[in-house]
């Protein structure tokens, strides 16, 4: 996902700031998003489908082999007790 906001977001020809004032967050959190450090939460997911003009599942669409093999799909997280 990390690579896919940096990609959309250079695309478009936007800063870090710019994208965050259009989502609403901090610029910080861009850069962490696009670092993998953080994962947007869900109403963020959908701000950037909605400023990208995607479908919030998009933005998640990375080919498997770039992604970090250390990141886990959200299922793998889920607490079993759920």
């Amino acid at each position: 996902m990390a690579k896919t906001i940096r990609a959309l977001r250079r695309e478009r020809g936007w800063t870090q700031f710019e994208l965050a004032l259009r989502v609403g967050v901090q610029p910080q959190t861009v850069y962490l998003w696009e670092r993998g450090r953080r994962m947007p939460l869900v109403p963020q997911l959908r701000k950037l489908g909605q400023v990208f003009g995607l479908c919030s599942d998009e933005i998640d669409l990375e080919p498997l082999d770039e992604r970090d093999p250390d990141e886990q799909p959200l299922a793998a997280v889920a607490d079993p007790a759920d």
